[in-house]
């Protein structure tokens, strides 16, 4: 039987053992999430990556395949992934196999999957309906000191090798990270100004003193 059909196999098994929702979220490395990764949080903030044209080429890791990378802040937890897109496979791939693995500097951490059991070419929509909470399916997980959140584009079976199966034709895709970016209000950036002219003049007084 030919690997793509016994890998599908596996997938419906693995499929079937998940709920709807954690389907499309898999983790991408062995090991399980620490305490500190497990626990809850309140504050959060959004980044959105538009993958609209982006290219699914080869397997995991391969040189050809699409990359993106977020600057998200040293040591921020990820909590959180949504989806709204709209793919191409081109036939024999199917859209279950297009893949995009979430990771660190150091090491991939979660796979999605937006079209899990779609085994089939063409074209369709897929959306989460919402951020997927990482944590309460045991997902969450650290970037490295330098902040960087780094995601590639890839083929879990790759039919056509040095070229692209298929393409992410629009939409985004949406990653929460844990915590508040709070902007200033003008108020405050005021007092800081005042505080700098303060300095300021303090400095050029002292330096006439000197003269």
């Amino acid at each position: 039987m030919h690997n793509k059909y016994l890998a599908w196999l596996a997938a419906g098994l693995m499929a079937g053992a998940l709920s709807a929702q954690a389907a499309p979220l898999t983790p991408a490395g062995a090991s399980a999430a620490s305490s500190s990764e497990a626990m809850p949080y309140s504050g959060f903030t959004d980044y959105t990556v538009d993958v609209s044209g982006i290219f699914s080429v080869d397997g995991p890791g391969d040189p050809d395949n699409e990359t993106r990378s977020l600057q998200i802040g040293s040591s921020a937890r990820v909590v959180g992934i949504g989806w709204d897109t709209t793919q191409f496979a081109d036939s024999p791939s199917w859209l279950s196999e297009m893949v995009v693995r979430f990771g660190s500097t150091s090491g991939w951490a979660v796979n999605l999957t937006t079209g899990i059991g779609v085994d089939f070419p063409g074209t369709q929509s897929f959306s989460s309906g919402g951020v997927v909470d990482l944590v309460s399916l045991g997902l969450a997980f650290f970037v490295d000191a330098d902040g960087v959140l780094a995601l590639e584009f890839f083929e879990s079976f790759d039919d056509f090798p040095n070229d692209w199966d298929g393409r992410w034709l629009q939409g985004a895709l949406t990653i929460r990270v844990e915590g508040e970016h709070v902007v200033p209000e003008p108020s405050v950036y005021a007092l800081l100004l005042f505080g700098l002219a303060g300095v300021a003049g303090s400095a050029r007084r002292r330096a006439r003193v000197r003269g």
